[in-house]
């Protein structure tokens, strides 16, 4: 069984005028998911476009510093997240470990990392994560604790 779909004439040349927009806009202003403009002030509708990913937290909750701890991320995107990466280094800097995260099923926006190194109790981490979209636009966060 087929079910035909009708479209007022300007509600197609609606759709045929926003997707023309999108394709100038991304010609003229992004060079492989990378921003070049470079005027004082983006023109209105550019400036929410293309937003990258947005890392909106970090739940340190489950990471006590032991393998298997869980480093729990919720990031939002509107384009679809190909890769979430997480560093885990000590207050100094030095990189304790680093990896991919993992999304909870297809579409989701929860994300989690499992630890595989311990940490010594007392030990100051920071949580730095990195989350890439199908445009190649990158969103990061960063959050700390000291581990018990």
């Amino acid at each position: 069984m087929m079910t035909k779909v009708f479209f007022a004439e300007h509600i197609l040349a609606y759709r045929r005028e926003m997707a023309e927009t999108v394709r100038q806009v991304i010609r003229e202003n992004y060079v492989a998911g990378v921003k070049t403009y470079i005027g004082a002030e983006p023109f209105l509708a550019q400036a929410d476009l293309l937003p990258p990913p947005e890392i909106e937290t970090i739940f340190l909750d489950y990471y006590e510093g032991h393998p298997d701890d869980q480093v729990m991320m919720a990031i939002a995107d509107d384009f679809g997240i190909i890769s979430v990466y997480v560093a885990i280094k000590d207050d100094i800097g030095n990189v304790i470990e680093s990896g991919g995260a993992d999304a909870f099923g297809a579409g989701s926006q929860c994300w989690s990392y499992t630890a595989t190194v311990p940490v010594p109790a007392g030990t100051h981490v920071i949580v730095l994560a990195a989350a890439t979209d199908c445009l190649g636009g990158v969103g990061a966060l960063r959050a700390s604790k000291t581990v018990r």
